[in-house]
């Protein structure tokens, strides 16, 4: 079982402070909750379109026979702290180790181990998939796909400004009565 690369290793202990210092508030905060559902329900519209269409179970294949998979070894090492931190937030581990050597490293035995994935993730299909799914079916799914990165990158916005105000509060510190 392979570690994480360096990167990916600082990225994920970020995301794990992050989550420690601002998981439990950021649950608790309407608008993040709002953008947070959102977010749940076009993954789920997502995974059901790539389910339905097949792209699932063909992928599965194509990574259990050994011919390859589209989740290789550095397409793990380009996640970033907050992309992962809103994993964590949806109720993603992120794994201390991969479960396969030269796959992505949140890779596991029923596909990515993460709910919330990156553009490349969902939107790139290999020739063969572009051959069996059709035209019409992949914009459909990437239409889908588009959604639900537009919902991620909405709420991350929301996380980063929400964080960014808890600092300033913080900064500022408590109230004076000297006033």
């Amino acid at each position: 079982m392979d570690r994480p690369g360096s990167l990916l290793r600082i990225e994920i202990e970020r995301a794990l402070r992050l989550n420690e210092r601002f998981g439990l508030a950021c649950l608790n905060d309407p608008e993040s909750v709002r953008l947070l559902r959102k977010l749940r329900d076009f993954i789920r519209k997502t995974d059901s379109a790539m389910l339905q269409s097949g792209v699932v179970s063909a992928c599965a294949r194509c990574a259990a026979s050994g011919k390859g998979s589209c989740c290789f070894r550095e397409m793990g090492e380009n996640w970033g702290f907050m992309e992962l931190f809103v994993n964590l937030l949806l109720g993603s581990v992120l794994p201390e180790k991969t479960d396969f050597a030269g796959s992505c490293h949140f890779m596991g035995d029923n596909g990515c181990k993460l709910q919330a994935r990156q553009s490349f993730c969902l939107n790139y299909f290999c020739p063969d998939l572009k051959n069996s799914l059709g035209e019409q079916t992949i914009l459909r799914i990437q239409q889908q796909a588009g959604e639900q990165l537009l919902a991620g990158w909405e709420l991350e916005r929301a996380l980063a400004r929400y964080m960014a105000d808890a600092d300033k509060q913080e900064q500022l510190g408590p109230p004076s009565c000297s006033g």
